[in-house]
């Protein structure tokens, strides 16, 4: 399964249960560890529990594929940069994609399965 960076920002708030989100095999993109740690957080522990949580995750570089597959996703559909990325990486990858943003992915029919971390 491959984490949507709100995803990491909710866990890191402790809005979603760890033992539901984190009991599959999970990983994300560098942009979401980008995105994510780059979050400015008013609670410095939040950040370090997000800082450890990406440190357990496998991140998933950009790769040509990837990245064709992201310029695919641009050129198509009306898609912000991180987000064609982060689906890039679930399609490669070909695992479900964990976001609360189902609304920004919908459009895109390309057999990513999106999954809502609040019906876990």
């Amino acid at each position: 399964m491959i984490f949507d960076t709100n995803v990491l920002i909710y866990l890191s708030k402790n809005l979603l249960d760890p033992e539901k989100v984190l009991k599959n095999e999970i990983a994300i993109s560098v942009i979401t560890k980008i995105e994510a740690l780059g979050f400015t957080f008013k609670n410095i522990d939040e950040h370090e529990l997000l800082l450890a949580i990406c440190n357990d995750l496998k991140v998933i570089s950009l790769s040509d594929i990837i990245a064709e597959e992201t310029i695919n996703l641009r050129k198509n559909f009306r898609i912000k940069l991180p987000d064609a990325i982060i689906y890039a990486t679930a399609l490669v990858e070909k695992h479900p994609l964990l976001t609360n943003n189902i609304s920004d992915f919908k459009s895109i029919n390309r057999n990513v399965e999106l999954i809502n971390p609040f019906d876990l």
